[in-house]
């Protein structure tokens, strides 16, 4: 008997439970550190540099970076819309707390070499914080997910809840302010349901209310889960509910003194509810895009949520527990002051990524709802629900876990299209509601279309190019902005406003390559308008920067002019490339079509999101013989076509 005793003790080494963790654990690692995607450059670009300020100048501003180059360019603080200036100080635009709950990192990349000034460095350093913290949040899901369900209901909900929502599309790609946020709001969850549960006497109020505070220091729309918490609490146990407050609270006076020492304000504008109180869109129109529209929709980003329907049906049974009121009232409070936000899209992102800590809220709903199925539901029907929960499942987990980390396409889907609607160019509420070509099945060829589909639409309009200038350069743009621009002049009829050139087929400028727009379609163009042809003869002259060897096949309104060619230079520097037109081959008092194809452009490797292709510095024609040259920059006589 005490052997027996002795044997059912005794822990297992390698415990199936943790095996199947740690093995999913190593596949999120590797699956976000070698993404496709990133969001380094975007939002959290200072986040660790401002970690870094701290330890350099011991300071959160950065105007002791100035006069040094940030990701391959020179400082430029006072043009740079995620700068805020205060008194001549210099500080992120984002919330300070991520960059202080960073330093230990940061220290320890310093101690290897790294510097988050630099652009691989900075990128290296989001990556690995991002797989850790799309790590901590798995494990902690799990625990909620197991004060209700066996191990493997657990793990399968978990794994579908993360690999199948914006908890890995967006924790993955970089270090955002959510990232910290959703770690804490879930520790927090996870102290409370086993508080309700009965599986602790205590929320340990210090613990809690330490929890709330970092939840806001690094995201001030936490305050959507803090006070709904703080209310399920006062209907618990107020005794605990005041210790929460408290605690909370304290921490909450230290950081407004702060603020009010360095900002000269209570809060930093990111936390001030100022944001929300400047012109936006219909309240409705944002709740339908939060929820269903083609690029934010929470239900067509992950299906399997459409469960919570029936089974918000199998809950109707419940005693209704406070905390089920908590998750209901902080779904209804987080999307309400979401949708009052002026971009209530979250900007350049994939799917719902601002609406990424109502996860928890819905996983914990489909949780219970699971619980009462398998009591409630006849074996025919519980195979029914599983059979459904895994269609939507493997649906979401191919969105998220493909197409958000390895489809470069989704992120620039947002720099070819319009979030604001543009008539008649984009559809009646602007594409974000647009199923013709929804983000969530973006791909190259889309794109493309898309480009082409606008820019004919441009060219449709009443004299949309201006005159072209010969030997000026062509300045360049993409058809979304030309069309934005068009627009304001349709809006102010008294305006006069023509594009100089418009340019079909090119990818957003990407500093983090090369500061040039490089190639996206399989064939590029440029159309411009000339209104007289000069008799002698005329070159085309390009400057670019080339991935690889590179051939770019020239045609002139539809007829072949020849071949330039490019090889990849030290540190992408730019070459320049000269080719001869036939005079004949212009069109006077019309529009021209130069265009470009590349055909031995191709993808470098699987985790390079740039194709081997061309960046382009600037193009021009000019109207005299150009001598060839192959590196040395050649400036064109600047002739007026007139």
């Amino acid at each position: 008997m005490n052997k027996a005793k002795q044997t059912a003790t005794t822990p297992q080494l390698f415990h199936p439970d943790y095996v199947a963790r740690l093995i999913v654990s190593l596949f999120i690692f590797f699956l976000t550190r070698y993404a496709v995607t990133y969001g380094a450059g975007s939002d959290p670009r200072y986040t660790l540099i401002v970690a870094q300020s701290i330890l350099d100048n011991g300071t959160v501003q950065l105007n002791g970076y100035q006069d040094k180059e940030i990701w391959g360019a020179p400082a430029d603080f006072d043009g740079n819309i995620n700068i805020l200036k205060v008194n001549g100080r210099y500080y992120n635009y984002f919330p300070v707390g991520p960059s202080l709950l960073s330093l230990p990192f940061v220290i320890l990349t310093k101690t290897v070499g790294w510097d988050m000034l630099q652009a691989q460095d900075n990128i290296n350093a989001q990556r690995l914080l991002a797989s850790f913290s799309a790590i901590a949040v798995f494990w902690i899901l799990y625990h909620i997910s197991r004060v209700y369900l066996p191990h493997r209901d657990s793990l399968l909900l978990t794994a579908v809840s993360l690999f199948g929502t914006t908890l890995i599309s967006t924790l993955g790609v970089a270090w955002w302010s959510i990232n910290l946020s959703v770690i804490f709001i879930s520790l927090a969850l996870l102290l409370l349901v086993r508080y309700d549960s009965g599986q602790a006497i205590s929320v340990q109020p210090w613990l809690l209310g330490s929890l709330l505070f970092l939840a806001y220091f690094t995201r001030a729309a936490a305050a959507a889960f803090i006070a709904p918490a703080l209310l399920y609490l006062a209907w618990k146990d107020w005794r605990q509910m005041a210790k929460t407050a408290v605690i909370a609270a304290t921490l909450l006076a230290l950081f407004l003194l702060w603020s009010q020492r360095e900002f000269g304000t209570w809060l930093p504008i990111y936390y001030s509810a100022v944001r929300l109180q400047i012109a936006r869109p219909p309240i409705w129109l944002a709740l339908l895009g939060h929820l269903f529209s083609s690029a934010r929709g929470l239900f067509v980003f992950s299906p399997f949520f459409l469960l919570l329907i029936p089974g918000l049906w199998l809950l109707r049974r419940q005693a209704r527990p406070p905390l089920l009121w908590l998750c209901l009232a902080w779904l209804a409070l987080h999307l309400y002051v979401s949708s009052r936000g002026t971009n209530w899209w979250g900007g350049d992102s994939f799917g719902p990524r601002i609406l990424t800590e109502l996860v928890l809220p819905l996983t914990l709903l489909l949780v219970w709802a699971w619980r009462e199925g398998r009591t409630l539901l006849s074996p025919r029907q519980q195979r029914g629900w599983l059979g459904l929960y895994g269609l939507l499942g493997l649906t979401a987990v191919f969105i998220h876990s493909y197409q958000g980390l390895y489809n470069y396409s989704t992120i620039l889907w947002n720099e070819v299209t319009q979030e604001y609607p543009v008539p008649p160019f984009t559809p009646r509420h602007g594409d974000l509601f647009n199923w013709r070509y929804p983000q969530v099945l973006a791909s190259n060829a889309m794109l493309c279309a898309v480009d082409r589909e606008r820019a004919a639409a441009i060219l449709a309009q009443q004299s949309p190019l201006a005159p072209y200038e010969w030997g000026s350069p062509l300045p360049f743009d993409s058809a979304a902005t030309s069309y934005a621009l068009l627009a304001a002049q349709r809006d102010q009829p008294t305006a006069t406003l023509q594009l100089p050139a418009l340019f079909v087929g090119w990818e957003p400028v990407d500093n983090d390559r090369a500061p040039y727009r490089t190639t996206q379609c399989d064939q590029i163009a440029v159309y411009l308008r000339l209104t007289a042809v000069p008799t002698t003869p005329t070159t085309l002259l390009i400057r670019a920067s080339a991935f690889g060897s590179q051939r770019a096949v020239v045609a002139l309104n539809g007829q072949p002019v020849g071949e330039m060619h490019f090889t990849q230079q030290p540190k992408l520097a730019a070459e320049t490339a000269v080719l001869p037109l036939a005079s004949a081959l212009l069109r006077p008092n019309a529009v021209n079509k130069l265009s470009i194809s590349l055909p031995d452009a191709h993808r470098a490797k699987v985790n390079d999101p740039t194709r081997l292709s061309l960046a382009i510095a600037d193009m021009s024609i000019c109207p005299v013989d150009v001598a060839a040259t192959s590196t040395d920059t050649y400036n064109c006589p600047s002739i007026s076509n007139e």
